[in-house]
């Protein structure tokens, strides 16, 4: 038998064993009722929330919504409480629940359909009242952040070249539909920026492991992608890394189809630079002219509203509508029918029988008054609607005509919207486009050897004037008139023209030809 080395062992089977602690998963007492009243004091926003912000009562609200067909804006009691639930406690329905309501959020419209489902069962969510911190720069990256609702700060500190001292500068401001997080995730760098609420804000995320299971592999074939771009042009191919990393977070790949206006017309994205990756387009200008036309010729000038304001036929207007998928082959010009003078119209319904002259004439006088002020201000309200650089809703006198010329082509490599004139003029596609979008203030930020400035002014230097196209133009129409006529000459008289060709001006090799077929 083996000896007790001390009293303590020899007595410690007599000692009863102390029970193991095991900590209560759910709070009780005074926790529970101090974890209450914080939960209150947090979200009592959503209690205090009028009825704007919830779902519409009125028939009214309730038929306006349903025509409108934008993304949910806002976040209902109901699914605030599915969204709170557990990641791993979560049932069939709330995940149903929650996959219904991320196909509304603007902030998951990219991901294809098996993708969502996957994040409705992996996402959290987190509310954050005003003048909060989410992410502090330089902290390492754990989450994926979506907003859905609110706007958030983005600060930067860095140091001054000069002073040596650290700045914190402005980065911006991010909306719903905004997310944020998913470079330093994908590259696994810290932090770039600071990220403060602006406003109370309503956040999706997701964590790094689900993100690397779910999202980096989609993520970083799109990245991938905007890489590759970006190494087409001898523009970027001298920037470090890290520009081009801040270059692939601002820019996108847009694609068009054919006869899709690009630029222009008031279309397009006017504050980003367009970088030609794949496909043709070209660069139209549309011109007025005033026609002439005489016994046997016509004569073609710029219209100049200023010279024929006070001419006969001022009164007669005539509408001339673009659309760059609808320009004929063989004539540059779309004609719309005439836009009718009510004034007329309704002073011409005058009654059968006899009246009054002189009140006909105030009647008449008075309704022409009420007539030209409504046109005033139809007109101007017209012209404040009215988008840029459009020939339509414009009003021109009898004989002038709009005039759409090609100003040049452009191919893969090029690039445009750098500021360079645009007046009457926009960009239309001749095959599929796909187009590099980079913002173009950043651009400018990083102009080294303004070299921008120097592309905007030779582009604007090869660009042909409003005179050099009128006089092309006017070319081609002789031209083209000559050509019609010798035609016409031609098949009514015959080619009377002696011919001199003789069977020694065909080669000889043909005529050996000939005349073995003939034996």
């Amino acid at each position: 038998m083996q000896r007790k080395s001390s009293l303590r062992e020899s007595l410690s089977f007599v000692r009863p064993k102390k029970k193991k602690f095991v900590q209560a998963t759910r709070l009780r007492g005074k926790h529970l009722f101090r974890s209450a009243v914080r939960r209150v004091l947090e979200y009592l926003d959503w209690f205090t929330s009028t009825l704007s912000d919830e779902e519409p009562k009125d028939e009214v609200s309730i038929a306006l919504a349903q025509r409108k067909k934008g993304e949910k804006k806002y976040l209902t009691l109901e699914d605030r409480s599915y969204l709170l639930t557990r990641v791993d406690t979560r049932t069939r329905e709330d995940r149903s629940y929650i996959l219904d309501l991320i196909k509304t959020l603007r902030a998951f419209r990219k991901y294809p359909e098996d993708v969502r489902e996957s994040v409705s069962a992996i996402c959290g969510y987190l509310y954050f009242g005003e003048n909060r911190l989410i992410v502090r720069q330089h902290d390492p990256a754990h989450y994926l952040y979506y907003i859905i609702k609110g706007e958030v700060l983005l600060t930067k500190i860095e140091r001054d070249p000069v002073t040596d001292d650290e700045v914190e500068t402005s980065g911006g401001t991010l909306g719903p539909g905004d997310l944020f997080g998913e470079i330093a995730l994908l590259h696994s760098l810290p932090r770039s920026t600071t990220v403060t609420t602006k406003t109370p804000v309503d956040l999706f995320y997701i964590t790094k492991s689900d993100f690397d299971k779910l999202l980096k592999k989609t993520l970083l074939k799109n990245w991938n992608v905007l890489q590759d771009a970006l190494v087409t042009f001898n523009y970027f191919k001298t920037w470090d890394e890290v520009t081009v990393r801040e270059c692939c977070i601002l820019s996108k790949i847009k694609e068009f189809g054919p006869n899709e206006i690009l630029l222009g017309d008031g279309k397009g994205m006017v504050n980003y630079v367009y970088f030609l990756l794949s496909g043709k387009c070209r660069l139209i200008e549309h011109m007025i002219i005033f026609e002439q036309k005489f016994c046997n010729h016509v004569n073609y000038e710029l219209y100049c509203p200023e010279k024929y304001q006070g001419s006969r036929h001022g009164s007669q207007r005539q509408s001339h509508r673009f659309q760059g998928n609808e320009m004929g082959a063989d004539e540059d010009e779309l004609d719309e029918p005439e836009v009718p003078d009510y004034a007329g119209v309704m002073i011409s319904k005058q009654p059968q029988g006899k009246m009054d002259m002189d009140r006909h004439s105030v009647v008449t006088t008075t309704l022409q008054d009420v007539i030209n002020q409504w046109h005033e201000i139809t007109d101007v309200a017209a012209a404040l609607m009215r988008q840029p650089s459009t020939a339509s809703q414009q009003a021109h006198p009898e004989g002038v005509r709009t005039i759409f010329m090609q100003v040049c082509e452009f191919q893969r490599g090029a690039c445009f919207g750098l500021g360079e004139e645009m007046r009457n003029r926009r960009i239309v596609s001749m095959t599929p486009v796909r187009c590099l979008l980079v913002p173009r203030y950043w651009l400018f930020e990083h102009n080294r050897g303004n070299i921008w400035e120097r592309v905007k002014l030779f582009m604007n230097m090869k660009y042909p004037s409003k005179d050099q196209l009128f006089n092309k133009f006017v070319t081609d129409r002789r031209w083209i008139k000559y050509k019609k006529n010798m035609m016409t000459h031609i098949i009514k008289r015959g080619r009377n023209i002696y011919n001199r060709t003789t069977i020694h001006d065909v080669p000889y090799s043909i005529r050996i030809d000939e005349d073995i077929e003939t034996l």
